[in-house]
């Protein structure tokens, strides 16, 4: 009898084998929720959701009475652990759940703060996100000829056991997952001489114009962000721009014809504040009639800050926003039955909403 007493007295200590409701011991499953991204008003903004990402939490111990920007975040709770984005609505928000479940501290008096970030940069994660070692701060690089859509929630806390029980659904709320990249969409249209869109009716028939390529490259292939820099706005930091250019989005890579229903070439991401070095190259064809050989090439590769806000300011790439580029390719009849096509070069303004256009050379 004695050793069975023994044996009840040191499993009543294990936290993880007993669950007596209403006491201190009571497993109380830490569960998360976060606020969708914001919804588009215009290109400064982007609609997305955190359903099916890979999101990485980190919990620190902390008091009640700590403020968060005197949290010790390397008294880890949870150390970078790996959570999935859902579409199940909590608290007004969607679940960010952990698979297997974690717990609140037992003790009511200990308390948590919480940051989170996606894509996760562990195993069964991105990749492209790397967690430089001995710190909170993630480093992003493009491989695989693209970006991760990088996100980042502000500290949030502290909370504890009973703040959950007490909570809506029973839910923590992470606050709003915010752009940490920016983002670049592509139009493509044709035109006339005097640079108005040319409507579908009016199309050369036949269209023998083609896009043969395009695609974004930069020299910056990668930077680092601490997800507990105090600086506003937020900044990227040691940003990698030896080498040579690399392509990080390509849209186009076999012939399509140029019509007036081509979509926007979108989920291009790019550090903010590389626009210097960072580039749009666009190929251009014009096709025999008869045999579809190639009659007229141009391959045309613009930085960034060519594109001209007004005169003689570029555009920017900058966090969390879109910068919409319009390429136009101007389109000019003449009587010479063999050269129907003028690709006619010249860098034109945009307004500040990102209606840029570009003429092709």
């Amino acid at each position: 009898m004695a050793a069975l007493c023994s044996l009840l007295i040191f499993a009543s200590c294990d936290k993880d084998a007993v669950d007596i409701p209403g006491t201190e011991t009571e497993k109380v499953p830490i569960t998360l929720s976060a606020s969708s991204l914001p919804v588009s008003v215009d290109v400064q903004t982007r609609a997305e959701t955190i359903n099916g990402r890979t999101i990485g939490v980190v919990a620190a111990n902390t008091d009640e009475t700590t403020p968060l920007t005197s949290v010790d975040w390397f008294d880890y709770y949870l150390d970078h652990v790996k959570a999935s984005g859902t579409n199940t609505t909590l608290n007004g928000e969607k679940e960010v759940a952990f698979s297997p479940a974690q717990y609140w501290p037992f003790n009511p008096a200990e308390y948590l703060a919480f940051v989170a970030y996606s894509p996760y940069y562990g195993t069964n994660g991105d990749s492209r996100v790397e967690r430089v070692a001995g710190t909170n701060t993630l480093k992003v690089t493009a491989n695989a000829n693209s970006f991760p859509d990088f996100l980042y929630t502000e500290p949030v806390g502290p909370y504890n056991k009973e703040s959950a029980k007490e909570a809506t659904d029973k839910a923590i709320s992470l606050g709003e997952f915010q752009h940490a990249m920016a983002k670049l969409d592509i139009q493509v249209k044709l035109v006339d001489k005097d640079g108005n869109d040319i409507p579908a009716a009016n199309f050369p028939n036949p269209n023998r114009l083609r896009i043969a390529e395009l695609k974004v490259l930069t020299e910056v292939k990668n930077g680092e962000f601490d997800l507990l820099q105090t600086t506003s706005p937020k900044a990227w930091t040691n940003l990698d721009a030896t080498g040579p250019k690399e392509i990080v989005r390509t849209h186009i890579s076999s012939l399509i014809t140029l019509t007036a229903t081509l979509p926007t070439y979108t989920n291009c991401f790019l550090l903010p504040g590389t626009e210097e070095k960072s580039y749009v190259s666009i190929k251009i064809q014009e096709l025999h009639p008869t045999t579809n050989t190639v009659v007229n090439e141009v391959l045309r590769e613009a930085k960034i800050t060519e594109f001209e806000v007004s005169s003689g300011v570029g555009a920017k790439l900058e966090m969390g926003k879109t910068t919409l580029l319009t390429i136009k390719v101007k389109y000019v009849p003449i009587p010479d039955p063999d050269t129907d096509v003028i690709l006619e070069g010249q860098l034109v303004e945009w307004d500040y909403k990102g209606e840029s256009t570009v003429t092709i050379e």
